[in-house]
């Protein structure tokens, strides 16, 4: 899945304190990504190979897209479309393609490009077109496959959402639902937001009703060479919805308002006529608000939910398409009083953001088989996750330095990160990052880790938790 990117182990209750002092497995600890001499770099994204995209100051303080490959660190600036002009870099493809954005002429404006071969310092980048007869277009991210997605727009400054296929450069119209012309269609603008990961690929997005509210909607390419559009159905009549991400399958993560104006994490299926849905965390709850974020290849879906004391907190939910037993497992938190999911890859992994005890802004993995850890940072207060590869194996993003500099980061296979500990008090600008590994305890052979895990059976044998089940409940799962 490509888009415009909590806690405890399966148990919903765990407590920070023990949190602080769970075995967390790691991946690892960020390592710095080089820059162009301006001091300040950020990471945007990852592909499964480790190469990376992002932006770097220059000395002369200008901001260039960046490439650094994944067997160095050297930022690689890349090749604007004209000489002096600005680009921006919008997303990275499997094959190491890049989409984005540059001048181009005399007038300001900017054109849609893609770098087909962003490794070979002078190939410039391809422009992509905008549709026959409108004067302008804009790429806004890119899938697995080097698709581009993003808008055309007339002359009268009208925005139509638009896929450049892998490998072309013609636009390709994704139409408004409704109505054939002259009758008015109930949808008024409408944004594509994710693609599923083919060359050809089928889009979500929502639209803008005549009427007032919004609508996911689905774009799947037909025979003809364009796209055929249709609505994702809502949970009731009238009420709101937006698709956030698709997978290879068709399946499609989104938020939709019930007949109570509450706001519910949805999994609309292509065998199912209508979304599963997640209406509380655990199930039951009441007075929650819940947003998806993200789902992978498998159905998965990651997101964040605001719990009736008002906080937020974040969730992964296995649907299993029964209304009578949809549930979801908290994330944890690392100490403070908000977290929150971005992104979840093939294997489960979760990247996110997460205040700490100290009020500061800290990334967070989270996998089937662990405990919520903190990434650490690259000495200063902060990291922010930007993405995490769809293999799981690489993150990036952008953390503090000592000496309050905002730096490229990229965290990958065979570095660890280290266990979610108590943070203690540092002082601003020291290269600590305020985090210490801890040894846990040995817990018996055969105690479960929460009081929770009775009340957590059903997911003993569930493939998508069952390690972690063997880890945190192994008493309850009768693992020992």
């Amino acid at each position: 899945m490509e888009s415009a990117m909590r806690a405890s182990a399966p148990l919903a209750v765990a407590t920070v304190a023990s949190l602080f002092v769970l075995a967390t497995q790691a991946m690892a600890a960020p390592a710095a990504l080089g820059g162009l001499g301006g001091g300040t770099c950020r990471a945007l994204a990852v592909n499964d190979g480790g190469a990376t995209v992002g932006a770097c100051r220059n000395a002369a303080g200008d901001f260039l897209p960046v490439l650094w490959s994944a067997a160095g660190v050297a930022a690689q600036a890349l090749t604007p479309l004209q000489a002096d002009g600005a680009c921006a870099a919008v997303g990275l493809a499997e094959d190491g393609a890049i989409g984005g954005n540059c001048d181009w002429g005399d007038d300001g404006e900017q054109a849609p490009v893609r770098w087909a071969t962003p490794s070979l310092p002078s190939a410039l980048p391809q422009v992509l077109n905008a549709r026959t007869g409108d004067d302008r277009a804009e790429a806004w991210f890119v899938n697995a496959a080097g698709a581009v997605a993003g808008i055309s727009t007339t002359p009268g400054g009208k925005d139509q959402p638009v896929v450049w296929k892998g490998g072309q450069r013609a636009a390709t119209a994704l139409p408004v639902p409704g109505l054939l012309p002259p009758l008015l269609s109930p949808a008024t603008d409408c944004s594509v937001v994710a693609l599923d990961p083919a060359i050809a690929p089928v889009a979500v997005g929502h639209c803008e009703l005549r009427r007032g509210g919004i609508a996911a909607v689905r774009w799947t390419p037909n025979a003809l060479g364009g796209y055929s559009v249709a609505w994702l159905p809502a949970l009731s009549a009238g009420g709101d919805c937006m698709a956030v991400a698709i997978n290879a399958a068709g399946q499609v993560a989104g938020t939709c308002e019930d007949a109570a104006g509450d706001l519910v994490a949805v999994r609309w299926s292509p065998a199912s006529p209508a979304p599963a849905a997640l209406r509380g965390v655990p199930r039951g709850s009441a007075g929650q608000q819940l947003f998806a974020a993200d789902l992978n290849q498998a159905g998965v879906v990651a997101g964040t939910y605001i719990d009736s004391d008002g906080r937020s907190r974040s969730f992964v939910w296995a649907p299993s398409d029964d209304p009578a037993s949809e549930d979801a497992l908290d994330l944890g938190g690392l100490g403070g009083a908000a977290v929150y999911a971005r992104r979840i890859a093939d294997n489960g992994r979760i990247v996110g953001s997460a205040e700490n005890a100290l009020g500061a802004e800290a990334g967070f993995a989270w996998s089937p088989s662990a405990d919520i850890a903190d990434l650490g940072t690259l000495g200063g207060r902060t990291n922010a996750p930007a993405a995490i590869s769809r293999n799981g194996l690489w993150i990036v993003g952008a953390s503090a330095n000592a000496a309050g500099q905002r730096l490229a980061y990229r965290i990958g296979p065979g570095q660890r990160i280290g266990a979610a500990v108590a943070p203690r008090s540092i002082p601003h600008g020291s290269g600590d990052n305020g985090l210490q590994s801890l040894t846990p305890p040995s817990p018996p052979s055969c105690s479960d880790k929460g009081d929770d895990c009775p009340r957590m059976t059903s997911y003993c044998n569930n493939s998508t938790y069952y390690s972690l089940m063997s880890a945190q409940c192994p008493r309850t799962c009768n693992r020992c």
